[in-house]
């Protein structure tokens, strides 16, 4: 019984597709071609969203380096206001890393990177 369905229902399909001079063999063999082209263009659509997304991600920086003015490379003279007017320029740094934490657009971890490194650049110039 169960094999007369099954040929009852190939035999459905094979007039719905106006392949009914085709051999069993044929007929199954190109039925599962075209399914097989079906899979494989849908997983490689699914993987090439995949793969957009996770290069939009790692193009994504978390350094606030762009944000914010860098004071990287601050020449020293010697004298005593530079010394001033870098740790100013430390402190006003930090006053936006804290406007840009408390507005949210930064997470708790990139606001305490950036703050300690901040500290570990104003202990150079301030001790």
């Amino acid at each position: 019984m169960e094999y007369f369905l099954t040929n009852k229902y190939i035999e459905n399909l094979r007039m719905f597709l106006n392949l009914s001079e085709l051999d069993d063999i044929y007929f199954l063999s190109f039925l599962l071609l075209v399914i097989g082209t079906i899979v494989v263009f849908v997983l490689f659509t699914i993987m090439n969203k995949n793969n957009e997304e996770i290069q939009k991600i790692s193009t994504t920086s978390n350094n606030l380096n762009g944000i914010i003015n860098k004071t990287e490379n601050i020449k020293m003279s010697g004298n005593d206001n530079d010394f001033i007017d870098v740790l100013v320029a430390i402190e006003e740094e930090m006053a936006a890393i804290r406007e840009l934490y408390v507005g949210g657009y930064i997470t708790k971890g990139i606001y305490i990177s950036e703050t300690d490194r901040l500290y570990e650049k104003a202990k150079i110039f301030g001790l």
